[in-house]
């Protein structure tokens, strides 16, 4: 019942997400819309005794020229992150909807450079059982707010290739800049930062 309420939850905010932006597009002078698919390999720096694994991103975005070469562009995207975590039957899953900002630079309409900070949103997540006694065990009937905290930031660079008018190859890089693992679930004091590496493919809808 959790579970369906949860992912319930996510549904919603994930139409709501598309509605705002939809008619943010529409009211956006001189802006153009995007959208990106891709594959996410994350990590979580100072969770010990884990290795990186790969998920799911799609977002939707809109550009607005600032000169001839620069552009900003804001948007919503949906990221599947986590970590694989040793002697563990499934993987450490994190859903979060993030909300990036970023200064993207042209040259001569190929290729393109780009840097942004991003705002995320931890939403809801899955747990391993692990096969050795770890600080995890058992999580599957634990909130994900006793374990990471809602809301987290990150900033990012990025690269990409515009291979036609519409359709762009992107390579990005986040690092994690705030502690994501919450309160009452860091008795140690240890910080958790979540990184991750991005490789999407995006059609734009230029003028």
């Amino acid at each position: 019942m959790i579970r369906n309420l949860k992912a319930l939850s996510f549904l919603i905010f994930v139409l709501l997400t598309s509605s705002v932006y939809g008619q943010f597009g529409e009211l956006c002078v001189d802006c153009y819309p995007s959208v990106e698919v891709g594959g996410v390999n994350s990590s979580i720096n100072g969770f010990d005794n884990t290795s990186s694994k790969t998920g799911f991103y799609i977002g939707y975005f809109n550009y607005r020229w600032i000169s001839d070469s620069f552009a900003l562009r804001a948007g919503g995207t949906y990221q599947n992150l986590g970590v694989q975590i040793d002697d563990a039957e499934d993987n450490f899953i994190i859903h979060s909807i993030n909300f990036p900002v970023s200064l993207h630079y042209t040259y001569q309409n190929k290729f393109q450079g780009f840097i942004g900070g991003e705002l995320g949103t931890n939403l809801f997540g899955s747990y391993p059982e692990s096969n050795e006694p770890s600080n995890i065990t058992g999580a599957n009937d634990v909130d994900i707010r006793e374990v990471v905290s809602f809301l987290d930031a990150s900033i990012f660079l990025g690269v990409g290739v515009i291979i036609s008018d519409n359709i762009d190859i992107n390579l990005r890089y986040n690092l994690g800049v705030t502690d994501v693992r919450s309160q009452e679930f860091n008795t140690e004091g240890e910080e958790w930062n979540e990184n991750w590496l991005t490789l999407s493919i995006a059609y734009t809808w230029r003028d």
